[in-house]
């Protein structure tokens, strides 16, 4: 002690320390709580009535479409998410073609085969404008959806 006084400096350390570490495990965390920290990732978010093959996994999931060219921000509902199956690209294929024609989904066109997988563009009966483009591969469904599509084609 100097002067009846504590040591300041190391005082401001410990507490630089403390704060420190404070930030870091606030950045371990998420306010979202369909996003799990650790274990098996969450359901992806998609239309209700959307098929979700069982048992797949989402891997990654965006919503939101892309800037425009311009920077402007596209305000269409648009969802990207890819799935991981231990099925090969075939079954996956079959089972979309199948899920695909019932309900209010519709589909567009294809290109691909039930012993390879391929793409499988479709959309809304109900509102034709609403739609979008899966890609099946050995272990892999990759869909982008939404209003305005088909939007691309996912790889």
């Amino acid at each position: 002690m100097k002067n009846g006084r504590a040591d300041l400096p190391a005082l401001a350390r410990r507490l630089l320390a403390a704060g420190i570490v404070l930030l870091a495990m606030s950045a371990c965390s998420s306010n979202n709580p369909n996003i799990p920290i650790y274990g098996p990732p969450g359901k992806a978010q998609v239309p209700a009535d959307f098929p979700v093959y069982s048992g797949a996994a989402p891997t990654s999931e965006i919503y939101g479409a892309s800037p425009l060219p311009d920077g402007s921000k596209d305000r269409r509902e648009r969802y990207d998410i890819t799935w991981a199956s231990d099925d090969n690209g075939g079954k996956l294929f079959a089972y979309y073609k199948d899920q695909l024609a019932e309900g209010d989904w519709v589909e567009k066109s294809t290109s691909g085969d039930s012993n390879r997988g391929g793409v499988i563009v479709f959309s809304r009966k109900s509102a034709p404008t609403w739609g979008g483009s899966i890609l099946l591969a050995d272990g892999k469904i990759h869909v982008i959806m939404g209003d305005g599509c088909p939007c691309g084609v996912p790889t």
